[in-house]
């Protein structure tokens, strides 16, 4: 079994590439223009974006370590549906808004 330094070694940060470059730019553009017409800010609205964000970005990398930590092939149905972008996306938007 390996240890937490070894699971950390192994996790990266992802590039940030064009979608996620156009969602970083929605959101601080719907925050600014909040802002500029002091209207308040949907908690659930905001918390689901930065959820799905953060779920289609690092939580794969997460996931992905966990699938190594309990010895799941990340090639298998159940690793694949665990380090699916768009499943950890989806998960990380539905607990983003519920927060």
């Amino acid at each position: 079994m390996k240890t937490m330094e070894e699971i950390a070694q192994g996790l990266e940060i992802p590039v940030v590439n064009e979608d996620l470059d156009a969602q970083y730019n929605q959101l601080i553009e719907s925050l600014q223009s909040a802002k500029e017409n002091k209207t308040p800010i949907d908690e659930g609205l905001f918390g689901a974006l930065v959820g799905g964000v953060a779920g289609a970005t690092l939580i794969p990398k997460v996931m992905a370590a966990v699938c190594d930590a309990l010895g799941i092939d990340q090639r298998g149905q159940l690793g694949s549906l665990m380090t699916s972008r768009l499943i950890m996306a989806a998960v990380g938007a539905k607990v983003g808004w519920k927060l």
